[in-house]
């Protein structure tokens, strides 16, 4: 089922766990499951606004999350300073993202996925609740009284949960079943996640295979959702992930491209580029980048063992979460000498460069 954003979303699933509910299904034999840990924070808002009780499974609720506990002491200290704007007509909201900016916020973004990402969502989450407590306070709203306000959801989320709906990402859900699964935030850029589809077909299918797991936790009901915007107001710009796409009836399908658009082709003889990788590289298959064989070689085993440690607490990630083959081949192709010349190789942003740069440049330099 599509939705106009994830907040109606959400909402739309948890309604539906309410009159799942009262029907007779126990709490504990449902589940709404995820791509990422990130995507969990608008479902528990929507679960507690209902008064229904969950447990996350394989990941932090989001007030135990360890940047959410700080920026909340934070806001804190900045509440019991005085200097929060109260009764200035919701400009205490300007404190919270001074203390949010301090804290690495941002008004956009960042391009890279992992943690990085997962922190900026859960800054801009309290930003989010922020507004919307503005908005119904008005001048009467502070600091003070926002801090409370956080104070008391975190209390409500951690009421006893057993008995409660299960909130994981699919990967957590391997192994188990329950009567009823949500599988949500089935649209494109999601599922397949960007990086997969940049990373090529073996990765696009392991992303299916995923969808797969989660889909098949339903003993009873199953419902997926998606939703054609992040937040109200928001143009609908996504469309149902092209797993789905053999399952919707027409009035579902998403709209073809014109023939306007615009056919990325090979740079060497202008045949047009069909998967994602030879749209990154610029050339075809029959085309491929001239890069140093023996630099690549070496990058790809240094990928491998940082992958190994590259994720969250020191968990492996996927290889092509790193670089792709295709970013490893251009760098290999171009042999950056300085960070800035290897962040304008395409599929390096500044995460990468933070994290991998000094790495890459010193097995350039190891290899000249």
């Amino acid at each position: 089922a599509g939705q106009a954003d994830e907040v109606a979303e959400a909402a739309a699933v948890a309604d539906r766990i309410v009159r799942l509910h009262r029907a007779g299904t126990p709490y504990r034999e449902m589940a709404v499951l995820f791509r990422i840990n990130a995507q969990s924070e608008g479902f528990e808002d929507a679960l507690t606004d209902r008064g229904i009780p969950y447990v996350v499974r394989g990941a932090a609720r989001f007030f135990d999350r360890r940047e959410v506990r700080e920026a909340v002491t934070r806001l804190r200290g900045a509440a019991r300073s005085g200097e929060d704007g109260a009764g200035a007509d919701g400009g205490w909201v300007t404190a919270v993202r001074a203390v949010l900016a301090g804290m690495g916020w941002a008004a956009e973004p960042p391009s890279a996925r992992g943690q990085q990402r997962d922190r900026w969502e859960s800054f801009q989450a309290i930003l989010d609740q922020a507004e919307e407590f503005a908005s119904h306070e008005g001048v009467e709203g502070s600091l003070a009284g926002f801090v409370a306000e956080l104070d008391r959801r975190a209390t409500e989320q951690h009421a006893p949960t057993a008995d409660g709906v299960t909130l994981a990402t699919f990967h957590a859900a391997k192994g188990l079943e329950w009567d009823a699964v949500f599988c949500c935030g089935a649209q494109d850029g999601t599922l397949p996640i960007t990086y997969a589809s940049e990373a090529g077909p073996d990765a696009v299918e392991e992303e299916r295979r995923l969808l797969y797991v989660g889909m098949t936790r339903a003993r009873r009901e199953l419902t997926v959702s998606w939703s054609a915007a992040r937040n109200p107001g928001q143009a609908p710009r996504r469309t149902p992930s092209r797993f789905l796409l053999p399952l919707l009836p027409a009035s579902q399908q998403p709209q073809a491209k014109t023939r306007s658009s615009k056919i990325a082709r090979c740079r060497e003889c202008l045949q047009p580029l069909t998967t994602a990788a030879e749209k990154k590289r610029g050339r075809c298959a029959h085309h491929p980048v001239r890069y140093d064989e023996g630099l690549f070689e070496r990058l790809r085993a240094w990928r491998l063992e940082t992958a190994r440690t590259a994720g969250e607490d020191g968990k492996s990630l996927p290889a092509y979460v790193v670089f792709t083959d295709a970013t490893l081949e251009l760098i290999a192709e171009q042999k950056p000498a300085s960070l800035a010349a290897l962040k304008r190789i395409n599929g390096v942003g500044d995460n990468k460069i933070e994290r991998y740069g000094s790495a890459v440049l010193e097995l350039i330099s190891e290899n000249s």
